[in-house]
Formats: structure tokens, sequence, C-alpha cells
């Protein structure tokens, strides 16, 4: 049995093996290591060694578990079978038994303790079968020439014809149907008779309603029951829970390598989860399977989508450090006593409830991005398509269901927030949009008149960004008053040429212009956020002026100017001082 001490050891092997799957063509415990492997983490092992033509490795060894795990996470789309992957998956399944050696009479077995009638559904569509009697030529000819069009398979017992569209998608049935009656004349007679009579809607039906019991069972709750995850828990509440009397079973022989513990860089997670005795161990961490899954019910992804499986486990084991985190603060607690208060408090509230403690942060900060949003001074079609980077992504990811955070050294994309720190982060960014908007609208700050927003061609590529930058450049102008300068309007070739020989010194901006906009972040009450501004903002503006192209006589390109509202941004060149028409 493997001691608690190897258990961390152990449970990154299972993250080795998914990262890596032909890794188990080195072991030779393969017979008692894969029937051990958690469903979720068999399908995505199977998916790599499909691509890499090594189902072998773990298709022979399967629990009947496993494969039925396997055609209801990557045999259907949405509420539908997916008849080619599913048969695929079967034509693999009956391979694997054919060419490992294994006796007959076993392939039978499996079948039965799968799901009969799903290798009845995949190989259904687009099948027709006759009946023969052995003893009536006539009646087999028959048969045959009404299948004159088809590709037909008459089985070995002589018992029926079976017939497919002649192409890869029915060849595939006659395959399965050829290893099963090799397997098993009875169970060959068996399915093609239910092949005979099945009534498709109704055996879907059947299936699907089957599909979702064991799924649910995996974690795959209703919608309803899944967005039960999303109610905060107060950790007031959560800190003084008792723990519940329970012991957990011992852990099996190889159970170890069947856990999907979060990831080294959970960090406080992954250190009070290693530190649990090793049945605990076991029961949090199927714990957190279910709680992957649940996150994927609530955010509606498909069961069998990989891609969101990778997002809702790495989404999950942010929020259960971020209510890890929750759960000391305030508490003073000596470092020797913190992994140990919070092992009690995991056995309080389950990784479940250790989740919803730490969503009650994350449900605030949806909050407040959604009042920003619905002030409408940073969003038009899109949640904060008005804000520069890396604001109108913040508000984006933060108004999600399960807020998180924009990726900034990488410019796209975004990341779960895992803690206290990126939940100040995300504070910040938010009263730095809100201070964006005051910035470009109030009368104390650039007090362009918000219409603007509406006279460009395409709003939805506006920013207040362009705004700002516009205005900073155009109150720098010579000649330009206060007053004439608080009319906006855009700049023109001329404007940007003369930017560019004047405010410019050696590539970098005037400071004049970044005290400006310091005393208006001061006027608004947000002296805290200038210098964030001033990076993004006026550094924009900056890169754009020394990079302006210009024809042989000089003039700008106003095409290739960028960051600024110039004419043909806008529907109708207005001139200072002129409404807009």
């Amino acid at each position: 049995m493997t001691s608690p001490a190897e258990l961390p050891r152990a449970g990154y092997d299972l993250a080795g093996v998914q990262r890596d799957p032909l890794s188990l063509d080195q072991r030779d415990d393969l017979p008692e290591l894969v029937p051990t492997l958690p469903p979720t983490a068999f399908v995505q092992i199977a998916r790599g060694l499909r691509d890499e033509d090594r189902l072998d490795l773990v298709l022979p060894h399967a629990s009947p578990e496993q494969l039925t795990a396997l055609l209801d996470l990557d045999g259907w789309s949405r509420d539908r079978l997916a008849v080619e992957k599913a048969r695929g998956w079967l034509v693999a399944i009956v391979d694997a038994y054919a060419m490992t050696g294994k006796r007959r009479g076993h392939l039978r077995n499996v079948i039965e303790d799968m799901d009969p009638e799903m290798w009845t559904m995949a190989l259904l569509p687009g099948t027709a079968v006759y009946e023969l009697d052995p003893d009536d030529v006539e009646l087999r000819e028959q048969a045959l020439a009404a299948v004159d069009a088809l590709f037909p398979y008459e089985t070995p017992d002589g018992g029926f014809i079976v017939a497919v569209p002649d192409n890869e998608l029915g060849h595939m049935a006659i395959h399965v149907l050829e290893r099963i009656y090799a397997d098993d004349l009875q169970l060959g007679r068996d399915v093609t008779l239910s092949l005979r009579g099945a009534l498709p809607a109704q055996l879907e039906e059947d299936l699907l309603r089957w599909r979702s019991g064991r799924l649910a069972d995996l974690g795959f709750v209703d919608w309803e029951e899944a967005m039960k995850l999303f109610r905060p828990l107060d950790p007031k509440s959560a800190r003084e829970a008792a723990a519940e009397p329970t012991t957990p079973a011992p852990a099996r022989e190889g159970e170890a390598l069947s856990v999907a513990f979060p990831s080294p860089s959970a960090g406080l997670l992954r250190r009070v989860l290693g530190g649990l005795l090793a049945g605990e161990q076991g029961v949090r961490a199927r714990e957190f399977t279910l709680l992957v899954n649940e996150l994927m019910s609530a955010q509606r992804s498909e069961p069998g989508d990989p891609k969101a499986q990778e997002r809702a486990f790495h989404q999950a084991e942010a929020t259960v450090s971020l209510g890890l985190e929750v759960l000391m603060v305030g508490l003073g607690l000596p470092p020797a006593e913190v992994d140990a208060f919070l092992a009690g408090r995991i056995a309080a509230l389950g990784l479940r409830g250790v989740f919803r403690v730490g969503y009650g942060p994350l449900a605030t900060l949806r909050k407040t991005a959604l009042a920003l949003h619905r002030e409408g001074r940073v969003s038009l079609s899109k949640i904060g398509s008005l804000l520069d980077r890396p604001w109108g992504p913040a508000l984006e990811g933060l108004s999600r269901w399960l807020p998180e955070l924009p990726i900034e050294s990488a410019g796209s994309g975004w990341r779960p927030i895992a803690g206290l720190r990126d939940v100040a982060r995300a504070t910040e960014l938010l009263a730095q949009a809100g201070a964006l908007a005051a910035l470009t609208f109030d009368p104390r700050g650039y007090a362009i008149d918000p219409q603007w927003v509406s006279r460009v061609d395409e709003p939805d590529r506006l920013t207040l960004g362009d705004l700002l930058r516009t205005s900073a450049l155009r109150r720098q102008l010579p000649g330009m008053s206060e007053e004439t300068a608080a009319a906006f309007a855009p700049v023109d070739a001329d404007d940007l040429a003369w930017a560019a020989d004047h405010l410019l010194v050696n590539g970098r901006l005037a400071p004049a212009l970044a005290a400006d906009l310091r005393k208006r972040c001061l006027a608004i009450g947000a002296p805290q956020h200038a210098e964030a501004f001033v990076s993004a903002v006026l550094l924009r503006l900056e890169v754009e002026l020394g990079a302006l192209e210009r024809d042989d006589e000089g003039t700008v390109d106003l095409k290739r100017a960028g960051g600024v509202i110039t004419p043909q941004r806008i529907g109708v060149w207005l001139k200072t001082g002129l409404s807009a028409s």
C-alpha cells in the first residue's frame, strides 16, 4: 500500500501520465494501474493515446465503468449521439480485445457490464437488418437484391444480412459486428436482433437519461444545481463550522495514482492536502474531481471538452486556494498551526464549501464590474469596450460568473484569481477603470462631451484612451486656450505633424502632458492612479507620434495614425466649435 509520505509523489505521477500518456509504455503494472484511474482522467489519457495510435496501453485493461465513461464523455455532442466518434471508440475497444489475446467471451462480459444499448445505438444509423431462414435460399436472394446499393454482410450463423452504406462509417459498423461475432456467436445474434428491432428516438432518449445519471455521479449535475457553487459562504460561519466525525475509507492499493491532486503551483492548497492521511487524501482528491466537473456544468461546458476541463481544473484550485486564504484573514495564526487549522476547515466544509468561501470576494468583484458596466461610460455593445488594456479585458473577465483576471504579460487571455493578492489587483483595475471614465468626462478632468462616443463611424473600436490622447494633444497646440480645448474636436494632419515636431524630445513625450494629466487626476480625487494612466495612455501617444508616416511633401498619412481621433474616424469632419450633424 502507498504510504502517506509517498502520496504527494504518486499524485504527481497521475498528472505526469495525463501530460504524457506514452509514459505508460515504461510501466509493467498496467493491468493493476489502469483500472484505478478515475473516469475523467482515463478519458483524457485515452484521447492522448488515440492520437499516438497506442490505445493498446489502456483499453485492454480498462474497466467497463471506464469504457462507459469514455463513450459518455467523448461519444456525444450535447444531447445527441455523435455516431462517428462513438463508432470510432467501439472499433478501438473491439480491436484491443482481439489483438491482445483476450479469451473468447471476455468482450461479451465487457459489453454486458457496460451499456449494451449504447452499442446498438452507435451501430444503428444507416444500418438495415434482414433476417434469413437457412432453408430458404430464395429469401436470401431477395434480401441481397434489396440491399444491392449497400455494402452487405452475412452473419457467420447465417441468420442475418446486415447492410450499411458503402463508406468508412458503414464499414466501421460491420467491423464491430465481425469482432463481436468472433468473440461470441450468441452475443453477435443478440446485437443484430437489437439493431433490427430498435426504435431510434426512444433508444436515444433512454440512453441520454441514463447518461445524465452517470454524469451526475461524476459531478456533472444539472445547471441549476451547479449554480449553487456561486453562493458565497460567510467566512465567519465557515471558521466556526464543526467538523463532521468521519472516518475516511483506507486507500486501495494503487489508489494514489488514481487521484488527481491540484498542481504543485497551487501552493497552500497542495501543501495542506499533501499533509492529510492517506485515506483522507483519497476522499479529498475524489471530491476535487467532482468539484471540477460541477464547475464545468455551472459554466455550461460540454462534459467531454478537454480544454474546458483543464480550465475548470485551474479555476477550482485557484478558488479553493483563495478560500483557504480568506479563512485565515484576521486570525494571526502561528505558521506551525496554519496547516492543521486549514485541514480542519476542509474536514468541516469540504472542498466545495471552501470554494464557496473563496467565491465571496469574487462575487463582490463581479457585482462591482457589472455596476461599472451598467453606468454606460466604459462599455458599448461589449462589456468594457471603451477601455484600453488592461482595463477593458479586466472588466470583461471580472463580469463573468466566475471572475478572472487578464493575462497582462501575454496581451490576451484570462487566468483564475488565485489569492488575495489577485483580488487586490482586480480591485485596483476596477477602481482605475472608473477613474479613467471620470478623467475623460468629468468637468474637472478633460471634460469631453460623452456624445463624441457616438459620432465616430465605428464606436466599438473607440476607447477612452483615444479621447484622452486627442484632448491632451489639442491642449498643447499653439493658441489653444482652456476654453477652446474643452470643445473637443478631432486632430488633423497638421496638428499631428506639429505634435511630432514639438512634443517629442529625443523620442520622449514632453513632460507637460504628464504633468497636466496628474493635475487632472488630483482634481477628480484619483491621484493614486495617475502613473498608471501616464504609462498606459500617454505612452501610446508617444509611440504613435514617433511612428507617423509622411509623404514626400511632409504630410502625415492619417490612415496610419492610431491612438487619436482623426477625421477618418468620424462621419463628418467637424471643426472646433461646430456641432455634429
